[in-house]
């Protein structure tokens, strides 16, 4: 999603192979595997507040706390800087006195801030919207607008659900807001297009699109919706 906004070759053919591997789920696997629905009792679908005598705001607290002391021992362990693609830094620069608009026209920014940023629009989005944060199922909306189709509506009643609605729609313009975002970051940067070396043939993209997406819905969600919202919520699962 974000690289299409940063230019990398065949980014958009990943996004087609994205919502085939959506198309093919809600077609062939939807149904099978959500015949067997777990009680609302089930362990993976409780938070780790509900388990432990301890309340939310202090499980959240400790477990931010965690999270912060493990994200500064990596920095030190292994500093961000040294992952970065040396094509980034021969095209723009990491020193904000020299960038196009200072933070904003930065090759990289540091993860502690673009942490930071992804968590006050979480904020946002469990407040306001009381939804949180996910990509792939911007991929699910899109692909389900298909549905207004009435024939292909009531063929695929799961899908169709996401059709309407202003909290779905919210999902198509946080990733619309991702793309236009890298897109503006790489081009304050100087560092659009990013080069071949970042991405991959035609038939690589679809493919990889295709399981990336197919494997989020099996999932119940990508890495945003299970891995930072999840955690963000405290949830085992």
């Amino acid at each position: 999603m974000f690289s299409r906004g940063s230019g990398i070759v065949n980014s958009l053919f990943t996004c087609l192979g994205g919502l085939l591997g959506t198309y093919f789920y809600y077609i062939f696997v939807h149904e099978r595997i959500s015949i067997e629905k777990l009680p609302s009792t089930s362990l993976v679908l409780r938070r780790i507040c509900d388990i432990l005598p301890i309340s939310s705001i202090i499980c959240h607290t400790i477990f931010g706390l965690i999270f912060l002391g493990v994200a500064i021992g990596l920095e030190f362990a292994v500093p961000w800087k040294s992952d970065l693609n040396p094509g980034l830094l021969t095209k723009g620069t990491l020193n904000p006195e020299n960038a196009t608009g200072h933070f904003l026209g930065l090759a990289a920014w540091p993860p502690s801030a673009c942490g930071a940023g992804i968590g006050l629009l979480q904020l946002f989005f469990i407040f306001f919207l009381e939804k949180s944060l996910g990509v792939s199922s911007a991929f699910t909306v899109f692909a389900a607008q298909v549905c207004r189709i009435k024939i292909i509506g009531r063929v695929l009643p799961s899908l169709n659900s996401f059709a309407y609605g202003i909290k779905n729609y919210v999902a198509i313009l946080f990733a619309l807001g991702a793309i236009g975002g890298s897109a503006l970051s790489s081009g304050l940067s100087k560092t659009i297009p990013l080069g071949s070396e970042n991405g991959t043939n035609i038939l690589s993209s679809i493919l990889g699109g295709f399981i990336l997406l197919l494997g989020a819905r099996c999932a119940g969600g990508c890495t945003s919706g299970q891995g930072i919202s999840g955690t963000n919520e405290n949830h085992l699962s």
